[in-house]
């Protein structure tokens, strides 16, 4: 091959290039935006008004956070009051009751938006209440205001003035202005997924609540379906709280299922819709009577227990763990359900921190991962016996941060433990003239026998 011909090979070659680029940057730059569009209407047998949101042209299979903002406030930093999940098209639907209190009812719109958790895909729709105001306005009996009556005015002679001393006008003060109260934050929840079927794991996260106190999660039904306890959970200092339950099989309808969480003494309540999928409405020649099922009640460890190494599927077995510090040996998490061997769990957990650098373990025999809100700490996903690793999280802010761990057993015995500690600040060094120098491990083969 001569060196024209060369040449000519590598010209074409990269024009081949420079036009597919240019192709793919001519698709990327026609690619419709996100959108939403909304619809508004009356709650199935409840006052209130539910507002439906219809989102297209979004990132395929992604999870999509709905809520509500002010127009003067960035659309992300408002308040989440539904999830959805998109298709591989793009394109998902997803209704919320539309929250009855001041913070919104005040407002002549609002903005609802929906976007992805990072913020890069966010569409938005304005709101006017003035469409569906009956529905958010309470039924109440309003008592009228009382009319002043005019004083009498009684007909007398007019007084000739006597001459005085000229008066200086009196300065009227200025109106003292009141401060508008404060508003407590407003308990909101959120449904995780938002759609699913019947033996499917929910989760419930909410905010906004007293610190503290304990809730009760129920489900609405309607007709002859009976409302249903599923859950008790609990907030924290900050008043957040995550709790999970397995959606009932014994449910018979409807599909759109209000979820309802409230306080002790009912003065805090909030509502979010769960769909029911596949859910087949028949009519039985006789009414059966649906035992209530047993609440899954979540104040530990939420876990989520597969019959495979990678955690595909449903979980076949769903529970509350206190601590997970398990050593079973060669035997099985639960005989029966979950093999000895060639397994997988994980564990999820909502978590109050103080604010500091952490370091955490974990001592597992297989395979092991953790993070921190999303962020890894730890990544060994393979073969092993008896090892133990850490990670190290600096700087954390105070608050209630989500831990999630993950882990997988192969063959032989399964061991599983993971803790954490704070960090103390590093203090002054004492220098010494000759320093000794030592490396840290990663990994030992000897079980660690702390306790977190």
């Amino acid at each position: 091959m001569t060196q024209r011909t060369k040449i000519i090979i590598i010209a074409v070659a990269g024009g081949l290039t420079l036009l597919a680029f240019a192709i793919f940057l001519m698709v990327w730059a026609l690619q419709p935006a996100a959108t939403i569009s909304l619809q508004t209407g009356s709650l199935s047998g409840r006052s209130g008004a539910a507002v439906t949101v219809t989102g297209a042209h979004f990132p395929s299979n992604r999870e999509i956070y709905i809520g509500l903002a002010a127009p003067d406030v960035p659309p992300m930093a408002g308040t989440s009051y539904a999830t959805a999940f998109s298709d591989r098209d793009g394109n998902f639907s997803a209704t919320f009751p539309f929250p009855i209190a001041p913070t919104w009812t005040t407002l002549t719109e609002v903005v609802v938006y929906a976007g992805t958790p990072a913020g890069e895909t966010v569409a938005t729709a304005r709101l006017a209440l003035s469409s569906f105001a009956s529905l958010l306005t309470p039924t109440a009996t309003s008592t009228p205001l009382l009319t002043p009556s005019p004083l009498p005015v009684t007909a007398s002679a007019t007084p000739t003035p006597t001459p005085s001393a000229t008066l200086k006008p009196t300065a009227t003060p200025p109106p003292s202005v009141t401060p508008s109260p404060t508003l407590p934050p407003i308990p909101s929840i959120v449904m995780q997924p938002a759609t699913g079927r019947v033996g499917d794991i929910v989760q419930v996260s909410g905010r906004g609540w007293r610190a503290n106190e304990t809730l009760v999660v129920n489900l609405l039904g309607s007709g002859t379906q009976p409302t249903l306890k599923v859950g008790v959970g609990g907030t924290d200092a900050q008043g957040n709280f995550l709790m999970a339950f397995v959606f009932p099989t014994g449910w018979s309808g409807p599909s759109l299922v209000t979820v309802f969480v409230r306080g002790p003494d009912g003065s805090e309540q909030a509502l979010a819709i769960f769909e029911v999928l596949g859910l087949v409405t028949a009519t039985p020649t006789a009414t059966p009577t649906v035992p209530s099922p047993t609440p899954l009640i979540i104040t530990g460890w939420l876990g989520q227990y597969y019959n495979n190494q990678s955690l595909a599927g449903n979980p076949t077995l769903v529970r509350n763990d206190d601590d997970i510090n398990f050593d079973w040996g060669g035997n099985s998490p639960a005989p029966g359900l979950i093999p000895n061997e060639y397994f997988s769990v994980r564990w999820t957990r909502a978590i109050y921190f103080p604010a500091g650098s952490y370091r955490f373990w974990a001592e597992s025999d297989d395979g092991v991962r953790v993070w921190l809100d999303n962020l890894s700490v730890i990544d060994e996903w393979h073969t092993a016996s008896g090892n133990t690793y850490s990670g190290d999280i600096l700087n954390l802010g105070e608050g209630t941060h989500t831990v999630k761990v993950e882990y997988f057993q192969g063959t032989g015995l399964s061991r599983i433990h993971v803790w954490w500690k704070l960090i103390p600040p590093s203090s002054t060094p004492t220098w010494t003239s000759t320093p000794t120098w030592t490396s840290t491990p990663t990994r030992t083969s000897t079980p660690s026998t702390r306790t977190p």
